[in-house]
């Protein structure tokens, strides 16, 4: 007779994440009892935060889409203040391999409680499954351009914005529109909320009249902003000097007064005229390139599409040869995915705007195998 197979532990978080992100597999069961069934695990969070991202399960038949924490016991989930922390407040699952205190479930401060899953040790010789291939990787790896169905879903994206804001460019007008969505996309996602509540404290028309003719332009346009986001919440994103709301304050007041100097009209600016030097005239201290990138695509262009201040023609050109502002982390596993066969997927701004929405339309949906990429 022989021996039942060890149960092999992981050896560290980072092979039990990779045990999760290959898939379990069937019905497993919540520390308090309720069926659970894993739909789709996740994207790496590839950084601060919770390790997986736009997971989506199913606890005793209620469909929860948020993020998932992994620890190798539960404790860990105190031992790194995960209870104190917001960053961890949308975490609908808690996985761990032991369970080595008396919960059945893991609360956070914000009066959550998170469903508890114990994933032990799998038998046999490997601590996980083989890593999960979707298909198209394989599609890929078998020849498949991917850049085509990336450009199509960009400028699907982009026009997506464009119908949006179409209504706001119809009510107030192309110039105060754009003024609108610039002043939203200058900040960092964490701060984009409270940027176009600044948008709407102080409108184009109005900081325009209040900077009149001055000689020190500039200088004006930057202390009407200052005193209109005096009022608002503004939160530090991330680590990175540049993400500090002041400095991407100073980085909008340097934009705006370059595209509406003094004695402008509140219309569509002259240096975002069709056939100029897009990225030039939103390059400035305080917004480099890459930002500059992520203004044409995410406000300029869609605007400018909205308003008709440029031909759709124009605005496809444009979208065409926009460069990559580089590499987001949350594609990181698509980008990888569509890697095979030594492609480069994301190489100009429009084919990483359509990994964007194939990310959010179809891979953080758990729609695998049903995406374009997949037909």
């Amino acid at each position: 007779m022989s021996a039942a197979p060890l149960a092999l532990p992981a050896a560290n978080e980072a092979a039990f994440a990779r045990r999760w992100a290959a898939g379990v597999r069937g019905l497993q069961r919540t520390a308090d009892g309720r069926r659970l069934k894993v739909v789709f695990p996740g994207v790496p969070g590839g950084g601060s935060g919770p390790d997986f991202r736009d997971a989506m399960v199913d606890i005793g038949g209620d469909l929860l889409r948020g993020e998932i924490e992994l620890h190798l016991r539960a404790s860990g989930w105190r031992a790194h203040g995960h209870q104190r922390d917001p960053a961890y407040a949308g975490v609908v699952l808690h996985v761990v391999e032991r369970n080595d205190g008396a919960g059945l479930s893991t609360n956070h401060e914000s009066g959550r409680s998170i469903a508890l899953l114990v994933l032990p040790p799998e038998p046999g010789q490997a601590p996980f499954p083989p890593p999960f291939i979707p298909p198209c990787a394989l599609r890929t790896a078998q020849g498949l351009d991917a850049g085509p169905i990336l450009g199509r879903l960009g400028l699907r994206r982009l026009r997506t914005k464009a119908a949006r804001l179409r209504p706001l460019a119809e009510r107030i007008g192309e110039g105060p529109a754009l003024y609108a969505v610039l002043l939203e996309y200058v900040a960092s996602p964490a701060n984009r909320p409270a940027f176009a509540q600044l948008a709407a404290r102080l409108p184009l028309t109005a900081l325009i009249d209040r900077c009149g003719g001055a000689p020190d332009h500039g200088r004006v346009v930057a202390a009407e902003l200052r005193g209109a986001a005096a009022a608002l919440s503004l939160g530090r994103a991330g680590s990175r000097p540049m993400a500090d709301p002041r400095r991407r304050l100073e980085a909008a007041a340097a934009l705006l007064a370059r595209l509406w100097p003094a004695g402008s009209a509140p219309v569509w600016p002259l240096a975002l005229a069709a056939g100029a030097d897009l990225l030039g005239a939103l390059t400035v201290p305080g917004a480099g390139r890459s930002l500059a990138i992520e203004l044409a695509a995410n406000a300029v262009l869609p605007c400018a599409l909205a308003s008709a201040a440029w031909s759709e023609a124009a605005v496809e050109a444009a979208f065409a040869s926009l460069p990559s502002p580089g590499a987001y982390g949350l594609l990181k596993p698509l980008g990888g995915w569509l890697s095979e066969g030594g492609q480069k997927p994301f190489s100009g701004a429009q084919r990483l705007q359509g990994g964007l929405l194939l990310h959010t339309e179809y891979c953080a949906r758990g729609a695998c195998g049903r995406c374009p990429m997949s037909e």
